[in-house]
C-alpha cells in the first residue's frame, strides 16, 4: 500500500524506495488472514516514471477501492503475481513485456499511440478516462472495496464550477484544451487555478504545480474515480 496522502505532501530529504517485498512474495494460492484489510488479488502495481503523477495514479487507484504499490523499473523483475500492472509510457510497457515472470499479468497502459492486443489502453486525456480505468480495474481484479478515506481537518472548499474546470486541468489537459472544453477563456482557467491555489496556501497546504493540486483535490474528496 502506498504512503498516505499527508505523507506524500511532506517534504523529504531523500526519496524513499517503494517497498515491493509484499508484492514480490504474493502467491495467488496463499490464503489471507480473516479480517485483513488488504488482499493480494486487489493489489495493483504502478510502474514509476519518476514524476508527481506516479503518486497521483496510486491515489487514484486507492480512491477506487483497490490496493496499490509504486514500483521502480529496476524492481520489475522481482514482482510475483501482481493483479495488474499500470504503465504510462511506451518504454515502460516494453520493459514490462520483457520480464518473463509477468507475461501472463494483465497490463493497463495509460498513454497514447501504442496499439496492441496484450494490454488495455486508456487515453489519459480522453473524456471518461477515470471511468475507463475504474472499469478496467473491476474487470481484472474484481469489485472494489467500499471505503472512503476521511478528508483532512483543514479541507479547502471549492465551488462546483471550480471543481469541474480544475479537475479537467489537473488530470492532464492543457490550458487551451481546458478552456475549449468548458467554453471559457484561458485567462479564466488561470484565474480559477490561482484562486484555489491561494486557498490551499492559506490553509497551510502549499501547491507547487497542478499535479500537487490533483493530490490535494483527491485528499479533500473533490476528485474521485
Amino acid at each position: 500500500m502506498s504512503a498516505p496522502l499527508d505523507e506524500l505532501r511532506r517534504p523529504q530529504a531523500t526519496t524513499p524506495q517503494p517497498n515491493v517485498s509484499r508484492l514480490a512474495s504474493v502467491n495467488r494460492d496463499t490464503p489471507q488472514a480473516a479480517g485483513s484489510r488488504s488482499h493480494p488479488k486487489r493489489l495493483a502495481a504502478v510502474v514509476a516514471e519518476g514524476d508527481l503523477f506516479d503518486a497521483a495514479l496510486v491515489a487514484l487507484v486507492e480512491g477506487a477501492g483497490y490496493g496499490a504499490t509504486l514500483v521502480e523499473p529496476a524492481q520489475i523483475p522481482a514482482l510475483r503475481n501482481p493483479a495488474v500492472l499500470l504503465v504510462r509510457s511506451a518504454g515502460m510497457l516494453a520493459l514490462v513485456r520483457r520480464a518473463p515472470m509477468l507475461r501472463t499479468v494483465r497490463v493497463v497502459f495509460l498513454g497514447d499511440g501504442v496499439p496492441g492486443r496484450d494490454h488495455i489502453r486508456i487515453a489519459p486525456r480522453a473524456a471518461g478516462a477515470e471511468s475507463a480505468l475504474r472499469q478496467a480495474l473491476a474487470a481484472i481484479i474484481g469489485p472494489p472495496e467500499q471505503s472512503t478515506p476521511p478528508a483532512p481537518a483543514n479541507r479547502v472548499r471549492v465551488t462546483e464550477r471550480e471543481r469541474e474546470i480544475l479537475q479537467t486541468y489537473t488530470l492532464g489537459a492543457t490550458l487551451r484544451e481546458t478552456s475549449q472544453k468548458h467554453q471559457i477563456a484561458e485567462s479564466t482557467v488561470r484565474e480559477h487555478y490561482r484562486r484555489v491555489v491561494r486557498r490551499y496556501e492559506e490553509a497551510g497546504r502549499p501547491i507547487g504545480n497542478k499535479a500537487q493540486l490533483l493530490l490535494e483535490f483527491m485528499a479533500d474528496g473533490w476528485v474521485r474515480p
